[in-house]
């Protein structure tokens, strides 16, 4: 059985998917849910309303743009120049020989950008809408941190970052190893029969509770530190290598790190 487990949201797992001809079960936004081959929604957690509130508040007192993973699509309490402008510096995060023009040339175009909705009446939206999670990019490390620490005082909620320029906030039991964990025991299937692979450090709780675990060669150093074995890197085929590696029971031909 194989599956994605990534921090962004449905809709852009299923482009990937759908392009590569791939079924596959899905663990999405960092955990806030699961769904089944098909889409189906298994099981999903909130964030509840009222911390929602308190992060947007966060948010826009910083005058920091950021999207809002829901059960109806991504919204933002951003204005569209602000929220095309976050999506520019994800651009750039994800290409670094890019420059700011032409990022912003890309992300008119990204279907994250022409599908994202614009939220009008705050407590319409709350009445209506389940948030599931926070995502933004940005180039100020120093008030990524900030809003990190910020955000991170609230009770309940898991912040963390799939890279240095990133932000992700979730309910603190939507993450990816707890979900991943709960799948596994409904599918029967044992911990150490599970392998898992990864690089960020929104990984990081996956690799703390099961064993097999793989980092990438270009993982973040604390993925790498826990992880049992490396493969090669996202670039050279890394992930297709160490399946091989298990279907032909050459694990051990993987670098180790314990």
């Amino acid at each position: 059985i194989f599956a994605i487990s990534t921090g962004r949201e449905y809709y852009s797992v299923k482009e990937v998917l759908d392009k590569h001809n791939i079924k596959a079960q899905s663990i999405v936004s960092n955990g806030a849910e699961y769904r089944d081959e098909d889409g189906k929604i298994l099981g999903f957690i909130n964030i509840e309303k009222e911390r929602a509130r308190k992060i947007i508040d966060i948010l826009n007192e910083n005058n920091f743009s950021a999207r809002i993973f829901t059960d109806k699509g991504v919204f933002t309490p951003s204005t569209r120049e602000d929220a095309l402008q976050e999506i520019v510096f994800r651009t750039m995060s994800m290409n670094n020989d890019l420059t700011e023009e032409e990022a912003r040339e890309i992300s008119k175009k990204a279907s994250l950008f022409t599908s994202l909705k614009y939220i009008e009446d705050m407590d319409k939206f709350f009445e209506e809408i389940e948030v599931r999670k926070f995502v933004a990019f940005h180039k100020d490390l120093e008030l990524i941190d900030r809003m990190k620490k910020e955000i991170g005082k609230i009770d309940e909620i898991a912040v963390t970052s799939s890279f240095s320029d990133n932000i992700e906030v979730t309910n603190i039991n939507a993450q990816k190893g707890i979900i991943l964990k709960e799948v596994a025991d409904k599918l029967g299937i044992k911990r150490e029969e599970v392998m898992i692979l990864g690089d960020s450090f929104n990984d990081y709780s996956m690799f703390e509770i099961f064993e097999e675990t793989v980092a990438m060669k270009n993982a973040i150093p604390q993925v790498k530190a826990i992880a049992k074995y490396i493969t090669d890197s996202n670039e050279n085929l890394g992930v297709a290598k160490a399946i091989n590696h298990v279907i032909n029971n050459t694990m051990s031909n993987m670098l180790k790190t314990k």
